[in-house]
């Protein structure tokens, strides 16, 4: 099993799952009962402190996103927060960026500062062809 160490807080604003490890298919169970409990509790805003995951994986953002859409479901919300570099490519090439707000903090998170939120970048249509010399055509 992946090595995860998940730790709840429960605040005025929000219950915050702090995650630290890997969120890969080998540490899902382990994230999948954390986040079930976290969706038991009475206040539906979670953020997800995702600062000190060195990896996560299409599950882990599975998990992520269905807990996502029952919190959403329930009236709640669920966030992320914190993610380094490697974790936010993965999420943008997941697509979560666009489904799942991720703030820069947790702090951030909990002040809902659209500020600090991780944007996916501009989309700029790829060309439809690549500009070519003369000389670069092949004879058919």
């Amino acid at each position: 099993m992946a090595a995860l160490t998940l730790a709840v807080e429960r605040l005025a604003a929000a219950t915050v799952l702090s995650c630290d490890g890997a969120l890969v298919a080998a540490s899902a169970m382990q994230l999948e009962t954390a986040l079930s409990q976290v969706l038991l509790r009475p206040e539906l805003r979670i953020v997800v402190d995702l600062a000190a995951v060195a990896a996560i994986d299409c599950t882990g953002v599975m998990m992520l996103r269905v807990t996502a859409g029952i919190a959403a479901e329930q009236g709640g919300s669920l966030v992320l927060a914190g993610p380094d570099a490697q974790v936010v490519h993965t999420l943008r090439e997941c697509g979560t960026l666009s489904t799942i707000p991720t703030y820069r903090s947790v702090q951030a998170a909990l002040d809902d500062d659209a500020e600090a939120l991780i944007a996916e970048p501009d989309a700029t249509p790829a060309p439809t062809s690549w500009p070519m010399n003369r000389s670069d055509r092949r004879s058919a």
